[in-house]
């Protein structure tokens, strides 16, 4: 099985992320990055800008035969779109690791890297239906490129905000909102193992998903999805 990790953002010269830890031994996972779009994804306007170029290698990639392909990006952007361009399945971070979480507990909470007068995660919960799930958004007041920088402080922030997720706000599970947050996955949940409560990390849901889901034989449903009507576009 091949999947394919398509991150919505331009390219980082010499950086390749960890292997993934969920995969199988018959899976192999490649990563493809944009060369026209944002160097992050933290608006609306970022999703557009690559949107075309993420279309474009996902029509590539389903002609050198992936069989599936993960949006490496909580917000999923163009997720729709190349559903219905694609009849491999594409799964969105975000739409992957909120699903999980609804099946882990009664409710979530989403460490959000952003500020607060960004309202993405939210967004994104509605647009997969489970806003009826979320109990908080916590924010982290970083930014994308924030979560580079000082390892220790940052998971440390996280700790603190995870905490107020579940002791204050009541949160059975805790989403990260970023795939950026990858790499304190691992700690964080160390951090919390004794309070019983998941950490659900956005990349390796959808690379888990996107791999049962090819093993079941399955894709998006075309009455969801139908095929783009053959018209002139210019782009």
């Amino acid at each position: 099985m091949r999947l394919l990790v398509l991150t919505p953002i331009l390219r980082r010269e010499g950086w390749t992320p960890p292997p993934p830890k969920c995969v199988a031994p018959d899976v192999e996972v490649s990563y493809e990055w944009l060369d026209r779009g944002a160097e992050t994804v933290e608006s609306h306007y970022d999703e557009y800008v690559g949107i075309l170029d993420m279309i474009e290698k996902g029509l590539k990639a389903q002609e050198e035969g992936f069989d599936a392909i993960v949006i490496n990006c909580f917000l999923n952007p163009a997720l729709p779109g190349m559903r219905e361009l694609l009849d491999i399945p594409v799964i969105g971070a975000g739409e992957a690791a909120l699903h999980i979480a609804s099946m882990l507990g009664d409710n979530f909470s989403i460490l959000d890297p952003d500020p607060p007068h960004r309202t993405y995660s939210h967004r994104v919960a509605a647009a997969v239906g489970l806003m009826h799930k979320l109990r908080s958004v916590r924010y982290l007041n970083l930014g994308v490129k924030g979560l580079s920088q000082d390892f220790e402080s940052i998971l440390n922030r996280m700790i603190e905000e995870a905490l107020k997720a579940i002791e204050e706000d009541g949160a059975h599970v805790i989403v990260l909102g970023c795939t950026g947050m990858r790499p304190y996955a691992e700690r964080l949940s160390e951090k919390l193992r004794d309070y019983g409560v998941p950490i659900v990390e956005p990349l390796s849901a959808a690379i888990a998903m996107a791999e049962s889901i090819v093993r079941l034989g399955l894709s998006h449903s075309r009455a969801s999805y139908p095929k783009p009507a053959d018209k002139k576009r210019i782009s």
